[in-house]
């Protein structure tokens, strides 16, 4: 089955000859679902929200691309690629934290490589088995720089772009 776009760990696909009403399958993170062209759900099931949102998202803006793949697949002809959701805001670098400061409470001044500055509250972040332990000001505070973003002994940590986003967020405020 053909891939026919990729974005942030989600992956679209079509097959050749399909019947039944317009639809793509899409994959994030070992679950698999049928979606139509407004981005509802077929069959199948991705239990992340933010996965089925920036799926919907994508197939409204594509919709017409995906239906001219639609007939393409039935056609047996190739079918091209679709442009992914992120290509309009793609970074040129990568962001990493290069610098983090303690701020009290679970606030971290950070520095990115791109030399954005802001003070991020992680206070909203501190849900689940993963981050419980960093709801001790003590044990939060204990953190440290790895893989170009903020990580915790126990393995914890936040993927620098959404760092990046909310530092930049915090500066402009």
């Amino acid at each position: 089955m053909p891939v026919i776009a990729t974005f942030f760990g989600i992956v679209i696909r079509m097959f050749y000859r399909e019947y039944g009403v317009i639809h793509f399958h899409a994959e994030y993170q070992g679950e698999q679902a049928t979606f139509t062209l407004d981005g509802e759900i077929l069959a199948g099931n991705i239990r992340s929200r933010t996965a089925r949102r920036l799926i919907k998202e994508w197939s409204l803006a594509h919709g017409a691309e995906l239906e001219a793949n639609w007939g393409r697949g039935r056609a047996g002809e190739p079918l091209e690629r679709i442009i992914p959701l992120d290509s309009g805001k793609r970074m040129d670098v990568l962001p990493a934290v290069i610098r983090a400061e303690y701020c009290g409470e679970f606030k971290i001044r950070l520095v990115f490589n791109d030399g954005v500055e802001g003070t991020v509250d992680f206070a909203d972040w501190l849900s689940g088995p993963v981050f419980e332990p960093l709801k001790d000001p003590d044990y939060f505070a204990r953190f440290f720089i790895e893989g170009g973003t903020v990580a915790w002994p126990n393995d914890a940590d936040i993927a620098p772009e959404t760092l990046h986003e909310r530092a930049k967020a915090s500066a402009a405020a």
